[in-house]
């Protein structure tokens, strides 16, 4: 009953995090109309989801760390999954910058123009990708697969009928 009540409060507490995030995002979406400048606005959509999807991986995260069972940091998950939606979110930033102009040519700014920015989608899935991935890739302390196989077959005969 106490971890239904861990990941229900989690729950609550991640719900009001987005309920308030989508505010901020109409707010700052207001803004941006009337000064006619998006660049607070399709920053605040790149870190957003980021921040979603620290949220969801840290109950899991937090109950890790209390049992000590984070024991160093998982280098090809995160380069393998972190890495790339992350390439993501800075090439929906890139235009945005003033360094950005010198960095993307003509053409390649309109194909990025029609992927990222008709709409906020793949902002949204490569932010909760990268937050969530961050804190997955604190690996925690593995065992074996002959410790995981014998625990098994002794799980296994416990429970047959001798």
């Amino acid at each position: 009953m106490k971890r239904f009540f861990y990941y229900f409060i989690w729950s609550i507490a991640i719900a009001f995090v987005v309920y308030m995030g989508l505010q901020l995002q109409h707010l700052l979406g207001e803004r941006a109309t009337a000064a006619f400048n998006p660049a607070f606005l399709w920053i605040y959509v790149a870190i957003f989801p980021v921040v979603i999807g620290l949220l969801l991986r840290t109950p899991k995260f937090l109950v890790e760390r209390k049992e000590s069972r984070i024991g160093g940091f998982d280098w090809s998950k995160f380069l393998a999954i972190g890495v790339p939606a992350f390439l993501v979110l800075m090439l929906s930033i890139l235009p945005l910058l003033p360094v950005g102009n010198l960095i993307l040519s003509d053409e390649l700014y309109v194909q990025l123009d029609l992927i990222l920015y008709s709409s906020t989608t793949a902002q949204t899935i490569a932010g909760l990708v990268f937050g969530y991935t961050l804190l997955d890739s604190f690996k925690g302390e593995e065992r074996g697969l002959q410790e995981t196989t014998s625990d098994l077959f002794n799980a296994v005969m416990k429970f047959t009928p001798k």
